[in-house]
């Protein structure tokens, strides 16, 4: 085992890479990415859902959930509205086409998920659920330590110094014309 292999990181984003490997390769007949199946399942389970939330779901970045709700979209397996008085707020919801997609594409994943579920029993799956979730959590509590510690605080504002009022400007008095010499010397350079 190298040092890398003997790193827990490694392992979980190496078991990360597999499975998402063998969904896409379920997905793939069907014309569906993985973030697409994912988007899928969750607008069926939140109808309305807003893409910044589903973003959120899908753990993927809002730039990336803008491309697969776009996808979607073109496929005609969603719909999308604004939002009346929510400025550029959209709701998502999944078509008639969405829903049988999703049906046979899910049956597809739950045979992939069931690879990883058979090498558990049925303790050790409840077991890594919570160690995983562990896990997690560990990381949100450093994750907001470190947001908390990278926000600037409010900057102080500056104490006004006492002035005294200023006098009126005096009146400005007219440009000064430039000497005819250089007027004609400038039209014989144009």
């Amino acid at each position: 085992m190298t040092a890398v292999d003997d790193r827990l990181g490694h392992m979980v984003k190496s078991l990360e890479q597999e499975l998402s490997g063998a969904k896409d390769a379920a997905l793939r007949p069907m014309g569906l990415t993985v973030p697409q199946y994912s988007a899928l399942l969750v607008i069926a389970d939140t109808p309305g859902i807003s893409g910044a939330e589903l973003a959120r779901r899908c753990l993927v970045t809002p730039q990336t959930m803008t491309t697969v709700l776009g996808n979607l979209t073109v496929k005609g397996l969603i719909e999308r509205r604004t939002v009346p008085g929510q400025g550029r707020a959209m709701e998502t919801n999944i078509t008639a086409a969405g829903k049988r997609l999703l049906g046979r594409a899910d049956k597809k994943i739950l045979e992939v998920e069931e690879l990883l579920n058979g090498q558990l029993s049925k303790a050790d799956q409840q077991s890594l659920r919570k160690l995983l979730e562990k896990c997690r959590s560990a990381f949100a509590t450093v994750t907001a330590q470190v947001e908390a510690e990278e926000t600037p605080a409010p900057a102080a504002r500056p104490a006004r110094k006492a002035t005294a009022k200023k006098a009126p400007a005096a009146a400005k008095r007219p440009a000064k014309k430039a000497p005819a010499k250089r007027a004609s010397t400038r039209a014989k350079k144009a």
